[in-house]
């Protein structure tokens, strides 16, 4: 391996390590939450800066047509949300976090850097993985709202959903879509009747 591309591993196992740390112990504070919020979307820039691959990646989905389908459906849940009184401004925080701030991270940066690697197949895998690890967070700090085989049902669908996410991108090689749908899925829960609540619960990390 020459210079350049163990620098540009060293770069993203550090920016990766602080960042999925950062989402670890979001539920240890407001202090650790803000930090996440703030530092994650800067340590993407450089990332995307000094990675080659992630680069060029940007650039090819900054032009890609499914961006008008992204644009639609943050309309459209703007819209909803405006005219049932639920407050727009959720729309707005959820497009952000969860949404852009995962897919860009896990299925986007993550996946785009490390396909060189391993290839495109087994870095949506190990994703997946890592998306999990990320959200075990729960387990760690609220192991009493997750018990006995619950545990292994919330393990498995974080590894379940982000495959699903890694798959879309692996087959559009953008995020847009990724964001549509994880967004949606959250933002859906105030509008399903009880007996449908389920529907949002399993399709979410939490």
């Amino acid at each position: 391996m020459d210079g350049r591309k163990w620098s540009e591993l060293m770069v993203f196992a550090l920016g990766e390590f602080i960042t999925i740390a950062l989402f670890f112990l979001l539920s240890k504070g407001p202090l650790v939450f803000y930090l996440y919020m703030c530092l994650s979307p800067l340590i993407f820039v450089l990332l995307c800066l000094y990675l080659k691959d992630v680069r060029s990646a940007v650039r090819k989905m900054l032009t890609s047509r499914d961006l008008v389908i992204f644009a639609a459906v943050f309309f459209i849940w703007l819209y909803l949300y405006s005219i049932s009184r639920n407050g727009p401004l959720f729309v707005v925080e959820t497009a952000y976090f969860p949404a852009f701030l995962e897919e860009f991270n896990f299925r986007f940066i993550m996946v785009v850097f490390l396909k060189r690697y391993i290839g495109e197949g087994r870095a949506v895998v190990l994703q997946s993985l890592l998306y999990s690890v990320a959200y075990s967070n729960y387990l760690v700090f609220s192991p009493t709202g997750y018990p006995g085989f619950y545990l292994e049902l919330f393990i498995i669908d974080n590894i379940a959903m982000a495959c699903i996410y890694g798959a879309i991108y692996y087959l559009r090689k953008n995020i847009y879509i990724d964001i549509s749908i994880h967004m949606s899925l959250y933002l859906m829960d105030v509008f399903l009747p009880a007996s449908m609540g389920w529907i949002a619960y399993i399709s979410t990390p939490v």
